[in-house]
């Protein structure tokens, strides 16, 4: 999957499954998620965490659960992105990364 795609899908994750008044148009890479921006709260941001593991089937280490990550939609597509280059080939990517396959 492209970062391209991963961008489309993350913003369709937005609009279609969190509780957010925006529409997809308005997403752009740079918007911030937090202030500012989307405004996200804590309760939305762990829906988007949820979103992305089930759309992406990945699972999201802690260590990366942090402001960096969730910065704007562009941070979060990169971090995606390289989980799932990690669920590929975790040997070259550092990622300790598996995929779900539960299911879910």
């Amino acid at each position: 999957m492209t970062s391209d795609e991963v961008l489309e899908e993350l913003k369709s994750i937005i609009v279609e499954d969190l509780d957010v008044d925006v529409e997809y148009q308005d997403l752009t890479p740079a918007v911030p998620l937090f202030e500012n921006g989307l405004g996200l709260d804590s309760v939305v941001l762990v829906e988007l965490i949820s979103g992305i593991e089930k759309r992406f089937d990945v699972v999201v280490p802690d260590d990366l659960l942090t402001v960096d990550t969730f910065k704007d939609l562009q941070s979060v597509a990169r971090v995606i992105s390289a989980l799932l280059a990690a669920v590929e080939s975790p040997a070259g990517h550092g990622l300790m990364m598996t995929p779900r396959g539960d299911g879910r």
